[in-house]
């Protein structure tokens, strides 16, 4: 169209940073009867009680930086950024930190995030908002994979062998049968913007940007149930590391009785 590739990265850039200070708002934390419908989502429809959301990561690709680029190649071999994201039932996303290195454990990327500050200061979720559960009082949590820490507002799954009680794997299965939904969220979002599955040739303040207002635009497909093919769904992949947080790493005792309680449930479901 007679226009250089300089004038239209330009213009990318440009319009995605309009998008992303005009729109942010399309990505918010769930709260007040907004926050009620993720609850009752996810007990409806993913059969998990008490849930405001689902936790995970994911690695886009890049090339490798001027700085530092050795801080940036990932447990297999290439350079790339992580997406940590929390979505709702409804596969949006609510909370997303763009930007960390991919030899990042995602654990660090929580930690560092206002996602993990709020959480322990109990401004994350209502106080307010509680259920009793096998005789243990709930409030609202996020569910994660086993990289993440226990704590009392974010479950994650028990460690499983083949010695594991079935009251501990039938919870591992309803909480991975739940976190299903980041990972769907994951897979329609690269499938809408395909190019965040191979490399980005821009710099890393940049790919930011983009991935950030591509975030904006899938929930906005989403609300308006845009149509998307199955086949345009690409597998996530997941921030796997060999390091996990054991149960008694940062878990508090009563974000093991949380846990304990919601096993309870669902063995009595």
């Amino acid at each position: 169209f007679g226009v250089s590739v300089a004038f239209v990265s330009t213009c990318i850039k440009e319009v995605c940073e309009a998008i992303s200070n005009k729109m942010a708002s399309a990505i918010s934390f769930p709260s007040g009867d907004n926050l009620l419908k993720v609850i009752q989502g996810y007990d409806e429809d993913w059969g998990f009680p008490m849930c405001g959301g689902a936790i995970d990561g994911t690695h886009i690709p890049i090339l490798a930086p001027n700085e530092s680029h050795t801080d940036y190649i990932n447990r297999k071999g290439y350079h790339s950024i992580i997406m940590q994201a929390v979505v709702d039932h409804n596969h949006l996303f609510r909370d997303v930190v763009i930007g960390w290195p991919g030899s990042v454990h995602d654990a660090r990327v929580l930690s560092n995030s206002k996602i993990f500050e709020k959480g322990n200061n109990d401004t994350l979720f209502p106080q307010n908002i509680e259920e009793e559960i096998s005789g243990q009082r709930v409030n609202p949590v996020i569910i994660g994979d086993a990289a993440y820490p226990l704590l009392p507002w974010l479950m994650k799954p028990y460690p499983e062998n083949n010695t594991t009680p079935r009251i501990k794997k039938l919870f591992n299965y309803q909480l991975s049968r739940a976190r299903m939904t980041v990972e769907d969220a994951f897979g329609k979002w690269k499938g809408r913007f395909i190019r965040f599955s191979k490399r980005v040739d821009m710099a890393v303040s940049s790919v930011v940007n983009i991935v950030k207002t591509s975030c904006i635009l899938h929930n906005i497909c989403e609300i308006q149930n845009n149509e998307f093919l199955p086949l345009w769904q690409i597998d996530n992949e997941a921030l796997e590391d060999l390091a996990v947080f054991a149960d008694d790493d940062l878990a508090a005792r009563d974000a093991t009785d949380i846990r304990e309680a919601l096993a309870e449930y669902f063995m009595s479901d």
